[in-house]
């Protein structure tokens, strides 16, 4: 047989099962999320673009309606890894759990949407205020707001999705809703009052995390490189949101549904505004884990006997960051 014979069958076979064979090397990760809305185009980015496969990760993106799904997939051992964030992971600790946040995405962003009637954080005495889910985000935003305004009686209605919150404000069920753009945007649109915005917690002196990624902390100690992955895999997509408008907003008419190009651009500036703190370290704040676990404690949201018991760090682990800090691949992504 000659050399040219067996150089051309090399060629066919590598052409023939090249592929295959990269795709075998894909590790295979199950990546529930939420919400659906600017705080997830990383993740949707990151799959669309197939970002998620340049590192090495076949993802499977499952859209869950609620924190407590994805910590129940969880801790079932159905899902390890995951793209959300906030109160659900100190409630899930402290009964035992061991997901924990790996990486800082996004700071607490959800605007209180009111009547027009309601012009000052003291107007909401005695009123109702619709979220998603009791024990979520919006649950716990909204009791930092009161907690700063020094309001106690409100009714708090969980209504199941932003959709079923909005929809209940328009009809006058509720008096007030906690609802993310796109669904706040059309809201202020039609008339009513962007009451605190994602720029007024700062303001409001109230500094936590809301988004980011989550891993189960036994899968993660003995995966290290699929989670560093799923972080680096991220923040790329986070650089490309940054830098490629067009595709980005393609990207979140897509998952949004949204289509009218203005409401469309306010909510790519919302998600650049969003993520800017993050983008370039997703490093996890101590202390906006440990004054979560504190106020969900001082709220009733969690045991307070149990929060003063538990170190901060059960929360989180910054190691998976710093190791990717040290290699270089921040500075690299943002040369």
């Amino acid at each position: 047989m000659s050399l040219k014979t067996i150089l051309s069958g090399i060629v066919i076979l590598y052409l023939a099962s090249g592929p295959a064979a990269y795709a075998q090397t894909l590790v295979k990760v199950p990546f529930p999320y939420s919400p659906i809305n600017a705080s997830s185009l990383p993740f949707m980015i990151a799959k669309d673009a197939k970002i998620f496969e340049k590192h090495g990760l076949d993802v499977d993106l499952v859209f869950m309606g609620a924190s407590a799904l994805i910590i129940q997939s969880m801790l079932s051992g159905a899902t390890n890894v995951a793209g959300f964030g906030g109160p659900a992971i100190i409630s899930n600790v402290l009964r035992g759990g061991d997901v924990i946040v790996v990486a800082a995405t996004v700071p607490l962003t959800t605007p209180l949407i009111t009547r027009p009637s309601i012009e000052k954080g003291e107007d909401l005495k005695g009123k109702k205020i619709g979220m998603t889910r009791l024990g979520g985000i919006p649950h716990f935003a909204l009791q930092m707001i009161l907690d700063r305004y020094g309001i106690k009686d409100v009714t708090m209605i969980q209504m199941g999705s932003q959709s079923e919150a909005e929809l209940g404000l328009r009809r006058g069920i509720v008096d007030g809703a906690m609802v993310s753009p796109p669904q706040s945007f059309l809201l202020v649109r039609d008339g009513f009052r962007e009451l605190v915005g994602a720029e007024d917690y700062s303001k409001l002196g109230i500094k936590l995390i809301s988004g980011g990624v989550a891993a189960r902390r036994s899968y993660a100690a003995k995966n290290r490189d699929v989670v560093a992955r799923v972080i680096k895999a991220t923040m790329e997509s986070i650089k490309v949101m940054s830098t490629q408008e067009p595709f980005a907003k393609k990207i979140l008419s897509k998952y949004t549904r949204l289509t009218q190009p203005d409401l469309l651009d306010r909510l790519y500036k919302f998600a650049l505004e969003a993520f800017s703190e993050f983008s370039r370290d997703p490093t996890i704040p101590r202390e906006a884990i440990g004054s979560m676990a504190r106020l969900m404690g001082e709220f009733g949201i969690v045991d307070r006997a149990a929060v003063a018991n538990t170190a901060t760090e059960a929360f989180y682990d910054n190691s998976y960051v710093d190791e990717i800090k040290q290699s270089g691949f921040f500075k690299e992504l943002w040369k």
